[in-house]
């Protein structure tokens, strides 16, 4: 059983809905690509975005939206609270958190890493495992795409 059941844990709903250009996993990054669709992020940078459950189709939050299908996506913003799918390892409170493998948060290991915001929770998620962790967006950890 998951951690949280729904994405958008700090109470705004402040988001954006297009569809999804491959299957995307609820609580992973996201951006618009250039078919206005939302794709798997693989770094910060530009608009970045969370991927919602998709109840609005009978889905859960372990649930893959489908490529093809509506995906609603939770803006990353300063002080946003929201619940990032992570791979293994011990997060602690305030462990820095990047953009991962497959859009999932992950712990930022070196001063190279773009740190998108800090865990919230303390956890240890099973190795082979995932789960969902609360983060709190900061300012500053998106930079603008190159002209």
């Amino acid at each position: 059983m998951s951690r949280y059941r729904r994405i958008n844990i700090d109470g705004k709903s402040v988001t954006e809905t297009r569809v999804a250009a491959a299957a995307l996993l609820p609580g992973t990054f996201a951006v618009i690509d250039a078919n206005d669709k939302f794709a798997q992020a693989v770094a910060a940078v530009g608009r970045v975005y969370v991927i919602n459950s998709a109840y609005h189709q009978g889905l859960g939050i372990r649930d893959v939206v489908p490529a093809g299908d509506s995906a609603v996506g939770d803006y990353v913003e300063e002080g946003r609270e929201l619940a990032v799918l992570c791979p293994a390892g011990t997060y602690k409170k305030d462990s820095p958190i990047k953009v991962g493998a497959n859009g999932q948060g992950a712990i930022a290991t070196s001063d190279t890493d773009t740190v998108i915001g800090y865990s919230q929770d303390e956890a240890v998620i099973t190795s082979g495992q995932t789960d969902f962790i609360r983060v709190r967006m900061r300012v500053g950890t998106v930079a603008a795409p190159a002209p």
